[in-house]
């Protein structure tokens, strides 16, 4: 059954699937937990494809400006839940990221389950299904396309052998610090980390100032779809007070801006190319010269 699933998604044109237990969400909250959208669920499959190079390359150039979305194409996914449900005849759930505006609702419909919308984290799951890494600044880097990833999750009660972890390593982390250095805002801080364990894998996430990071001028963008934020997250791992709002990692999903077209997120793509780490090649560099910049702020 997981090879017809898959040949099924290889078929509509996804290049990236992979399946994680629910065990390897085990410690998560409520809120950003698979189980309390699908209380039976056995399987997390995590599918997608790649992101075209050529979608960064009017921002490198500071030329046109585009919006690469992490987010799986809905027909696409709703395409994999068809054909689970009418394969197999155990219920599959699409998760289609929404703000959480689109529920009227203020409170929990019971005392016993999270408010709504339960916010599922894109890159943790990817990471739990054996696709690849996250990198320093929170990017799913995977060893076929780096950062060039939209991704899809779907929830199931059917059983799927789940997939291997990915033992490779791509980010160098803060030994890098490329991404940190080349930013605007000055907004990432390679100094202070946060170790998040995924089912046995260990990521490192540097802190940032979104409130910086929102406001570069040198290709983030607002990302509606995570606007509204989980804090209980990081504050599940860390302990910190309230104050991550101002300064914290990616997982906190607070007012988080899609960075995939940002300066930060190609100075990654250029050194991964350059350092011929990813399997999926091109003729060409991505980057030759030194991307503009429009440095006025002061760190």
């Amino acid at each position: 059954m997981k090879k017809m699933i898959q040949d099924h998604a290889t078929g509509i044109g996804l290049s990236l699937f992979g399946v994680a237990p629910p065990d390897r969400f085990a410690g998560l909250p409520a809120s950003v937990h698979p189980a309390s959208i699908l209380p039976e669920v056995r399987s997390i499959l995590v599918v997608g494809k790649e992101i075209p190079r050529g979608d960064y390359r009017g921002v490198e150039e500071g030329t046109l400006w585009t919006f690469a979305s992490k987010h799986l194409e809905q027909l696409l996914l709703l395409d994999m839940v068809r054909y689970i449900e009418q394969q197999s005849g155990y219920e599959a759930v699409p998760y289609m990221a929404h703000p959480a505006k689109t529920t009227p609702l203020s409170r929990p419909v019971s005392p016993d389950r999270p408010l709504p919308n339960v916010t599922l984290h894109l890159e943790y799951a990817a990471v739990a299904a054996g696709l690849g890494e996250i990198s320093l600044i929170g990017q799913l880097l995977t060893p076929r396309f780096g950062s060039r990833n939209a991704l899809g999750i779907i929830l199931t009660e059917l059983e799927l052998e789940p997939d291997p972890l990915y033992s490779g390593s791509l980010c160098d982390h803060a030994a890098c610090g490329k991404c940190a250095a080349i930013c605007p805002a000055g907004a990432i801080n390679p100094n202070k980390t946060v170790t998040l364990n995924i089912g046995g894998r260990l990521t490192e996430l540097a802190e940032v100032n979104y409130h910086l990071c929102r406001m570069c001028p040198n290709g983030a963008a607002p990302d509606f779809i995570n606007k509204a934020g989980q804090e209980e997250l990081m504050l599940a791992f860390t302990g910190n007070q309230p104050d991550v709002v101002e300064t914290s990692t990616v997982l906190t999903r607070r007012n988080v801006p899609n960075i995939a077209n940002a300066v930060c997120s190609r100075t990654c793509l250029a050194y991964l190319e350059h350092a011929e780490r990813l399997q999926h090649r091109y003729v060409e560099p991505f980057r030759d010269t030194e991307p503009w910049l429009l440095d006025t702020w002061e760190r």
